[in-house]
């Protein structure tokens, strides 16, 4: 099957017709309702019918909104709660300052406590949500005002918006403001230089791509307090060509089953690399610093992984185009419990590939719940 453009709307889902939702939304401690009477913070908690679940999971993205997350309805099916949520970032990545978003999320988890029958909590970290849920997580340890999960599952999760973005970053572009602007010794679609790629332009190229960051880092940095001296807060600047991963045109670096070339936006990589792109296409200083930063961000699952105790379980689907198998097995070193697990399961990044995929992988997060928190 050849790789279509996966976020689109051809994605036909399973209908769960035991399963119902519930909507709610909910003010945080840093973000009040818009005037017209919208709500900063929203969400759907899916349940089977008639049924009031102990145990609930919640999902939330840095600027997704999963209130319909693939998810709910095979989870819900099989006996839990299912809190879909979105923080006031929902689509609105450009203003993301983390801060606000862990305030929007304890929201979430105040409502799930105060609203349904939960007593247990897990958290489900997809894609960019682990590193952001990992986050929140961490700062329940620091704050025990702050309902934390009982138990943690990385679901094709990258470590860090920061890293995955550096890991996207075309080196080759010498100026910011300038897509046409490149180096071609370090482009990544020069036939030239491959692929498959040489173990010497993969050094160098990896090399360049923290480069890049850090100087885009150092910038935000200097442009922020140039303005600030000025009386202004923040301005919004775009960073170019972001689908230039070495691993989205050479399978044989970090390999898996995954279809190549291939990456989120479809399988034309280098025509995604010309586009307007979907990592950092638009930010303020703060949100890049926030959000993308190497050097700055505090949303990187390093940062809160040795103080990472509770039980977890880290999957990785081995279609996926966009999160590779050293990403999972990267956060599962790195997580702090005795009491965690790795597992490889067939699927694409959002198991749009797949049904029998899309319910396997749902077995086995209900399976590993049920034992984790000895259900009977």
């Amino acid at each position: 099957m050849s790789l279509q453009l996966q976020l689109n709307n051809s994605i036909t889902r399973p209908v769960y017709e035991n399963v119902s939702a519930r909507y709610m939304s909910t003010v945080s401690a840093s973000a009040a309702r818009h005037p017209t009477g919208q709500p900063p913070c929203v969400g759907l908690y899916w349940t089977q019918k008639g049924q009031d679940p102990e145990v609930a999971f919640m999902l939330v993205h840095y600027s997704g909104d999963f209130s319909e997350h693939y998810l709910v309805g095979p989870l819900a099916s099989r006996g839990f709660g299912v809190l879909g949520y979105a923080t006031r970032y929902r689509s609105i990545q450009e203003g993301f300052i983390l801060e606000r978003a862990l305030d929007d999320i304890a929201a979430g988890t105040k409502w799930l406590m105060e609203n349904t029958t939960t007593k247990k909590l897990v958290f489900i970290g997809n894609s960019g949500g682990g590193s952001l849920m990992a986050a929140f997580q961490a700062a329940t340890e620091r704050d025990v005002s702050l309902k934390g999960a009982d138990a943690f599952i990385f679901l094709n999760a990258h470590p860090g918006r920061a890293d995955v973005l550096t890991d996207w970053l075309d080196p080759s572009v010498t100026d910011e403001n300038d897509p046409t602007k490149r180096d071609s010794s370090l482009d990544m679609y020069n036939p030239v230089n491959g692929p498959p790629y040489s173990t010497d332009f993969q050094s160098r190229y990896w090399k360049a791509q923290r480069q890049r960051n850090h100087r885009i880092t150092t910038w935000a940095k200097a442009e922020l307090k140039r303005l600030n001296e000025a009386g202004i807060e923040d301005r919004i600047f775009t960073v170019y060509r972001t689908s230039a991963d070495l691993r989205f045109t050479d399978p044989s670096i970090d390999p898996s089953d995954r279809p190549s070339p291939a990456c989120l936006q479809g399988n034309d990589p280098e025509k995604a690399n010309r586009g307007l792109g979907y990592l950092a296409r638009a930010n303020t200083l703060q949100s890049f610093l926030s959000m993308w930063s190497l050097e700055e961000s505090k949303s990187r699952f390093k940062l809160q992984a040795a103080d990472f105790s509770l039980p977890t379980l880290v999957v990785q689907s081995m279609h996926d185009v966009s999160v590779f198998p050293s990403m999972a097995q990267s956060i599962y070193d790195m997580v702090g419990s005795e009491n965690k697990e790795l597992r490889w399961v067939p699927g694409a990044h959002y198991f749009e590939d797949s049904t029998e995929n899309l319910e396997n992988v749902a077995s086995l997060i209900a399976e590993w719940t049920r034992k984790t928190l000895d259900l009977q």
